[in-house]
Order: structure tokens, then sequence, then C-alpha cells
């Protein structure tokens, strides 16, 4: 007689996350439940099985930021692939061209074997519906977001009821970061490389000056590098004026 001991453990797909157990531990657990996989997944992954699942992660990435970076990551270890789609919003006035922004990610993603990069204009789940994808991935940073989300999703559903959305909750030293945040510190010429890539931050500070000019001074200067930080004449010229 078989025992649980004696199965190989083999990896499901549940609700969109990975479990590994077998067909008398995961698997009838869950099919005797009552509960219905979100993504009518309950099968092992083995060869001949049906198209793996693919996710779509859909933004403006004007520009793309570490926290981006992070949810892209993550995903390319839960799905077979990601597809990173940079949507054109007609309310936003974008910094950079779609172009940019996908050249931008490609450099970025360049060590991931299973990201593709994209764009297109209109609805991410008319997109998703082209690409036979499965998921909506969407990553969530503050209870804002959440709420935000969470309508967005419930209004995807109405449109599509084959395709899920599915939440990653941002790494916690990417919690505060946003592209607007990013832009607005670039804007006054302060240092961005430790929000985003280097390459992107070169661009940003290109986009702002407009002209060919040294690079900005990185976070590292600012904390090094004596010329930058306020001299005792200042000093002593705010204690002059009472400041």
């Amino acid at each position: 007689m078989m025992h649980d001991r004696d199965i190989v453990p083999t990896p499901y797909l549940y609700a969109g996350n990975l479990f590994m157990g077998g067909e008398t531990s995961l698997a009838r657990e869950i099919r005797f439940s009552g509960l219905i996989p979100c993504l009518n997944i309950l099968s092992p992954i083995h060869e001949g099985d049906p198209p793996p699942v693919i996710a779509i992660y859909p933004g403006s990435f004007d520009p793309i930021t570490f926290g981006h970076l992070d949810i892209i990551e993550r995903g390319s270890r839960l799905f077979e692939r990601v597809i990173v789609v940079v949507l054109c919003n007609p309310v936003k006035s974008p910094l950079f061209t779609v172009s940019q922004r996908l050249e931008q990610i490609r450099f970025s993603t360049a060590h991931l074997n299973n990201i593709e990069v994209d764009s297109f204009d209109g609805l991410a789940v008319t997109y998703a519906r082209l690409r036979n994808a499965q998921v909506l991935l969407r990553g969530l940073r503050v209870l804002s977001d959440f709420e935000r989300e969470l309508q967005m999703a419930h209004t995807n559903k109405t449109l599509s009821d084959q395709i899920e959305t599915i939440f990653l909750s941002t790494s916690t030293e990417y919690g505060f970061l946003s592209s607007s945040l990013v832009k607005e510190i670039a804007r006054f010429n302060g240092p961005v490389d430790h929000l985003v890539p280097k390459h992107v931050a070169l661009d940003i500070h290109q986009c702002y000056a407009k002209t060919q000019l040294a690079a900005a001074p990185t976070s590292t200067d600012l904390q090094t590098t004596p010329d930058l930080l306020p001299t005792e004449p200042r000093l002593e010229n705010l204690r002059e004026q009472g400041v």
C-alpha cells in the first residue's frame, strides 16, 4: 500500500501560487475542499500539459524604477513568461516616449530570459486576450494602492472573466518609490541613481537638462564630497540674516 511519504512531491499551480505535493496530499485536499482554483489549473506540471501561464505586467513605466524591477524579477520566478507592457495613457504627459521606455526596460531586464517587453495603445485586458495571457500582474505598495487596484481588478473581471489579477506586495525597501517621486527629485537636479538603474538616471537628468551637462551628483557624492556641502561662509551669511 502506498503512503504519502512514498509519493514524490509534484509541483502544482493553485490560485496563482506554486505548491509542492503529491496527489494524496495537496491535490486531494484541494479537490474535496470545494474551492475552485482562480486560474482553473489544478494539475501536475508535466510535459504535454496545456501551455504555461503567461502574466502581463502593464504600466506606464515613466520611468522604470527599482520597484518595478522588483515586481518583474519576482514575477519571472512565478510564471513561465512575463510580458512587460508599456501602455499609452492619454491622461498623463510622459517624460519619455514609448520607444525610449521600451529601450530602458529591455536594457534593465536583459538578465532575465523569460521577460518580453512590448507596448500597446488600449486596455490591458484587451492586450492580455490578444496574447492569450491568463494573469494581470500588479504591485502593491500601500493601502491606497490596494483600494485602487482592487477596483480595477473588479472592472477587468467584468471585461474578461478568463483573466485573473494577481497582486505582489512590493519589497519593503521600495514601498515609498514611484515614478512621479523620481521625476520630482530629478527636476531639481537631485540624485536618483539609487532609485532607478544608472542608464535610466542618466536619461532622466539629460532630459531635464536639455543640454549636454556633466553627470549629476550621486547619493554617494552628496555624502562624501566637501564641495557639494554647505560651506562655513554660507552658514555665517545665514546667521547674519537671522535665519
